[in-house]
């Protein structure tokens, strides 16, 4: 199977997961998925997040090794990805670091720079990219500050903390924070000027952005970017 094609079934394998998941939950498991997803729509979460046409936040954040990375310098370089995940203990997360990581190569190929940004801390996202085998940049956000400037940050409601808990799932451990904070699943496309040219926000987290459809308006990007500078040594 080719990269493409691998990375073009993403849709398909969280159906089949959400399918497998469902299938072995008990009744508890059942509504505090329904819960949390029912919650999230009615707060209307997503309204809150950054829209295209925005400028998109700069940041400074610590890669899995520990090495700092600048939003600036990397958006630079050509067109930036930015995806928030919540974790490596979330299977739909998994799938799409997988099917992201399928895709490396052709946005390597497009000189743009993908960041996956995830609120855990410590030794956590080694660990995920050596579970995975991911080749990709893994920045923790300390703090939630990324995901709070790109508005899509949520605090865990007390019945889906209860239920996490009872499940061995302690985020403030995991997040090195007191608050049980998440953020909805989310990609942002940035242009050298640092505008987000393209966001993909859903409350919903079993349902991701094909990474197709990333790297089609990366390639859009790329062109006219391409485009702009022979205009200006024109």
């Amino acid at each position: 199977m080719t990269v493409e094609l691998m990375s073009d079934h993403l849709t398909k394998t969280l159906n089949q997961v959400r399918n497998e998941l469902m299938a072995g939950f008990n009744d508890a498991d059942r509504e505090s998925y329904l819960f949390l997803v029912d919650w999230l729509r009615k707060a209307d979460i997503a309204s809150h997040a950054l829209q295209v046409g925005d400028t998109a936040p700069d940041f400074l954040l610590p890669d899995a090794n520990g090495r700092l990375h600048s939003s600036e310098q990397l958006r630079g370089e050509g067109p930036l990805v930015v995806s928030f995940y919540r974790g490596g203990w979330c299977p739909f997360c998994n799938a799409e670091l997988r099917a992201l990581q399928a895709a490396k190569a052709q946005f390597d190929s497009l000189k743009a720079n993908l960041v996956v940004v995830s609120p855990e801390t410590r030794d956590l996202p080694r660990q995920l990219k050596r579970q995975l085998n991911l080749d990709l940049t893994m920045l923790a956000d300390v703090d939630h500050g990324v995901a709070i400037s790109y508005g899509v940050l949520f605090r865990v409601p007390e019945e889906t903390k209860a239920h996490y808990s009872g499940q061995g799932y302690d985020f403030g451990h995991r997040h090195g924070s007191t608050e049980w904070m998440l953020p909805i699943p989310a990609t942002f496309v940035i242009d050298q000027d640092g505008i987000i040219r393209d966001s993909f926000v859903e409350p919903d987290f079993t349902i991701r952005q094909e990474p197709s459809d990333i790297l089609n308006r990366v390639r859009e990007l790329a062109g006219s970017q391409v485009e702009d500078a022979s205009a200006s040594d024109e």
